[in-house]
């Protein structure tokens, strides 16, 4: 190697050396803000996120292009002869064969050039795919907009550390040696980066709508040169290595030089695919093709897609007012259309049957509009946890979904004013006629703003007719009824469009002096209906307890007297038993029935019988068994 080839090698190394450790130190050093939590806002870990993702590219690539120079520098040592080996003591068979595998392995392994190929892959790919997982990581991170001052001195941030980047690219682009061109174009991946960024923040500093499109297209840039850098890596596993002395960094990006000042040359995209794939663009009959049939391909999908502007698909909850050659024409309804292509045939979508619920709210005094000023919130409250906002109906405090108007009073004897407020909704429709649709279209401008208008006009006219204890004590069905159909009626008449289904009124709040009062009454009437309740609930328990005592004597005689004629019929069908077996059986019945009661009334007494015509020779038997028992059947007494 010659002085001067080794004074150039030696300043490339150090051109690629501190960018390449700078451009590794600051990505780090914002991922690790964005990773772990520092207490920052979300805004700033996007941005540390996305910065991170831009650097990382240039990171891998003047890493990967040091690795390859370092490659280059080195010289292979020239073979001097046949190396002797150190004479070792033999060992025992099972010894020596893993002393001959070891020695295998690591002569191997010192065969292997560990820095110049598995790890000129390695840090590339590794180094991108960071990049994407940054990349990730911020599209993934949902921030609101933060305020002006913050947009200000980001954009300034930005705008100082792209001066940095330029001089980087810039000195890339005056070297000779080999990665300079690659480096070159990836020092225009960050710059590119920093200046979206910074436009974006400006544009959201003096709120333009699209400041989203800068932002976007910064990421879409660092997530394709990334993908690239990461695709060649993997494919670089599968490619034959060249010579040493010849080989290049692979971490380049044929996307980062598009972006440049001047559109890119057709030629030079060329020369790129023979040098790096060796396909000659100009000899290729299909590329000829291509480029004689792209513009008659073009204009042709361009008119096909003119002509299916004439086809429109509208959904259920959805129709459109078709305009022919800038007059209507008629009225579409859900289904599938053909008409006219724009711009000879347009279409003004309406709503089909959707129902909208509105407060009927106004601008506040800071000049927010009036569905801004109340954001009602679905987050559900535990079962024992405090009630939501919501659901506060104090009239000491105030609700963000009511309106104040001034009600005429009478407070001392004198006529004032009291401040009621009223929390009123709306619940309407587009008509479901196609005359209906044509006025919404034509005739009214924002249907929320103009019943809003009117109903506010109708309330504000109703509480200056009215006085505070009438518009407490009235009718609340009666006057929504009245209210619904007076707003339809004006709607009407201004060929509105608009049907009124419902007119809600959540609450009523009284003025805070009155609020007292009005609470005493309605704590008044609430108790004396409880005691109503009570009253009735005491009279219905006596009336049941009465009615138990009664039906339970009631069955008691029942029972006693169902006894008694039992005991009667039993005496009864004994009698006429005794006397049916007297008629037939006579003397010997009542003969029999007189021995059946002595034999029961002797039984366990002691008996002496004495008779004097008895002889001691002749002394009789006496039976005392209980006679037989004699089946006799009687008819049954009715």
């Amino acid at each position: 190697m010659s002085i001067i080839g080794s004074k150039s090698s030696a300043k490339s190394r150090q051109l690629t050396i501190w960018p390449g450790a700078l451009f590794l130190a600051a990505a780090s050093l914002s991922f690790g803000l964005a990773r772990y939590d520092y207490n920052l806002s979300d805004y700033v870990v996007r941005l540390a996120y996305q910065l991170a993702a831009c650097l990382l590219v240039p990171a891998a690539g003047f890493l990967t292009a040091l690795l390859t120079d370092g490659l280059r520098r080195r010289i292979p040592p020239e073979s001097t002869g046949q190396s002797v080996e150190r004479q070792r003591r033999p060992l025992r068979p099972p010894l020596e064969k893993l002393r001959t595998l070891f020695l295998k392995a690591r002569h191997a392994a010192t065969a292997i050039d560990w820095r110049g190929g598995p790890l000129t892959v390695a840090l590339p790919l590794g180094l991108s795919l960071t990049a994407l997982y940054s990349l990730d990581k911020a599209w993934k991170t949902y921030v609101l907009p933060p305020s002006a001052a913050a947009d200000q001195v980001t954009a300034g941030l930005l705008i100082l550390a792209a001066f940095p980047l330029l001089v980087v690219e810039r000195q890339m682009a005056g070297k000779e040696f080999p990665e300079a061109k690659a480096l070159n174009r990836l020092c225009r991946l960050p710059l590119l980066v920093l200046l979206l960024l910074a436009g974006a923040a400006g544009l959201r500093w003096l709120g333009v709508g699209w400041w989203q499109a800068p932002e976007s297209a910064a990421e879409i840039a660092i997530a394709l040169v990334a993908a690239e850098i990461a695709l060649r890596s993997a494919l670089y596993l599968f490619l034959p290595l060249p010579p040493a002395e010849n080989r290049r960094s692979h971490a380049e990006s044929a996307i980062a030089g598009l972006i440049q000042a001047r559109p890119p040359e057709i030629r030079a995209i060329g020369e790129a695919m023979r040098r790096e794939f060796g396909i000659d663009l100009a000899r290729s009959w299909a590329l000829d093709f291509i480029r004689r049939a792209t513009v008659p391909l073009l204009l042709g999908l361009a008119f096909c897609g003119w002509l299916l502007t004439g086809v429109t698909a509208l959904p259920l909850d959805q129709r459109a007012v078709y305009e022919s050659f800038g007059r209507p024409a008629g009225v579409f309804h859900p289904g599938v259309h053909l008409h006219l292509p724009w711009p000879f045939g347009m279409l003004r979508p309406v709503e089909f049957g959707v129902v909208r619920e509105i407060p009927i709210l106004f601008a506040a005094e800071d000049g927010t509009p009036a569905e801004n000023s109340f954001q009602p919130t679905d987050d559900p409250a535990a079962i024992e946890g405090a009630p939501p906002a919501a659901a506060n109906r104090l009239w000491d405090s105030s609700h963000p979904s009511e309106a104040s108007y001034l009600v005429a009073s009478r407070a001392n004897q004198r006529q004032s004013f009291e401040v009621l407020n009223i929390d009123l909704r709306i619940a309407y429709r587009v008509g479901l006629s196609d005359e209906a649709a044509q006025q919404v279209v034509y005739n009214v401008a924002s249907p929320d703003d103009m019943i809003r208008a009117a109903a506010g006009r109708m309330l504000a006219l109703y509480f200056a007719r009215n006085t505070l204890a009438d518009v407490l004590g009235q009718n609340r069905e009666k006057f929504i009824e009245g209210f619904r159909a007076e707003l339809q009626s004006r709607l009407a008449a201004l060929d509105a469009g608009v049907d009124i289904l419902a007119v809600v009124v959540e609450a009523v709040h009284p003025p805070a002096a009155a609020a007292p009062s009005y609470q005493g009454v309605q704590a008044s009437a609430i108790k004396s209906v409880v005691q109503v309740a009570y009253a009735r609930g005491a009279a219905i328990r006596t009336k049941k307890v009465a009615m138990v005592t009664a039906i339970t004597a009631r069955n008691s005689a029942a029972a006693a007297a169902a006894e008694q004629l039992g005991l009667a019929r039993r005496d009864l069908t004994l009698f006429d038993g005794d006397e049916k077996a007297y008629l037939a059986g006579g003397t010997a019945f009542l003969f029999e029935r007189r021995l059946d009661r002595l034999v029961k009334g002797l039984k366990g007494l002691p008996l002496i019988i004495v008779d004097h015509r008895i002889s001691p020779a002749e002394a009789p038997t006496l039976d005392l068994r209980p006679p037989p028992v004699i089946n006799a059947s009687f008819p049954d007494e009715q």
